[in-house]
């Protein structure tokens, strides 16, 4: 079962859904958690009626029915993404493909939110787990998400490291079908160890760590140039390493490694500012929707197989 959420009706979420799933041809499996009416009331606005008929039958009609304006986010409508999410993963569904929050409205809900990731390694208390960009055939992980710069450096430790670098490595072996995935680590610092105060030989214990395990990691390389090589994946240390990069490609995903289910969204945000316009891009929730798919077959494969 294929979950999609509504994400914030304020912003593009509900436009998307009604713009990707009419053009697919055999959406079965798939449900939409979300509420009818606020689905009706968005095609009526964009003149996607037709889009709405044809995916109605797929809505779980799940959320509150709130009054809302396009790019004017409140805690009414932080509300419903919410409920769009816990409602789904209420149902059980073995791959949710979450549509954009926003993250000042939602902190008005829950106290100290960060974002999805977050949340849902919290709803299924998990330890490991990582965030992962994925941008064509890139996938870059990221050792920290939303840190502030200031506080980085004393999360980058040997052990943090090395776990991630063994994270990434199941991950690439279980979701993306690779025997012996190759990874290519981010320094920390530009020209790596040129400016480096410690942080980049810490890395490099990780790396060698890693090594150790039979885990075929390199580095840690200069993050400017890095993406350019050939490895499977790649390792960044924080958020705008790997994120300046993914959002300079097109239709790129994010995915949470580490959860009992697939997790998937289009890497970007609720687009307030076109909210309402029609202008949207939905190849995000197409590709999102497709990959989702093959991952799944790859995980169940994966297990089948799995003598560990």
């Amino acid at each position: 079962m294929i979950g999609i959420t509504l994400g914030d009706p304020a912003g593009i979420g509900p436009e998307i859904i009604l713009k990707a799933l009419a053009t697919m041809r055999d959406p079965k499996g798939i449900f939409i958690f979300g509420n009818k009416k606020i689905l009706e009331t968005t095609a009526r606005d964009m003149r996607l009626v037709q889009h709405y008929r044809k995916i109605k039958s797929f809505i779980v009609d799940c959320v509150g029915n709130v009054p809302f304006q396009y790019s004017k986010t409140t805690k009414k409508t932080a509300t419903v993404a919410l409920q769009s999410i816990i409602s789904a993963l209420q149902y059980n569904v073995d791959i949710i493909i979450t549509l954009p929050i926003v993250k000042e409205t939602m902190k008005s809900l829950i106290p100290g939110f960060i974002g999805h990731t977050e949340y849902l390694a919290q709803y299924f208390r998990v330890n490991k787990y990582g965030m992962v960009g994925m941008a064509k055939h890139k996938k870059i992980m990221l050792v920290t998400t939303h840190v502030p710069l200031r506080r980085l450096f004393r999360k980058i430790t040997p052990a943090v490291i090395v776990e991630k670098i063994m994270l990434l490595n199941w991950g690439m072996k279980k979701y993306f079908g690779l025997t012996n995935p190759t990874i290519g680590v981010c320094a920390l610092n530009p020209h790596a160890f040129e400016f480096s105060l410690g942080e980049d030989e810490k890395i490099k214990q990780g790396v060698a760590m890693a090594q150790r395990r039979g885990i075929h990691a390199e580095g840690p390389y200069p993050a400017d140039s890095l993406f350019d090589r050939h490895f499977d994946a790649f390792l960044a240390m924080f958020h705008d390493q790997a994120m300046i990069y993914l959002k300079s490609k097109k239709n790129g995903l994010n995915f949470t490694m580490g959860l009992p289910i697939i997790r998937l969204s289009p890497l970007h945000g609720a687009a307030l500012d076109i909210a309402g316009t029609n202008r949207a891009d939905a190849s995000g929730v197409t590709i999102a929707l497709k990959e989702g798919i093959k991952m799944y077959k790859n995980a169940r494969k994966y297990e089948k197989n799995c003598v560990c």
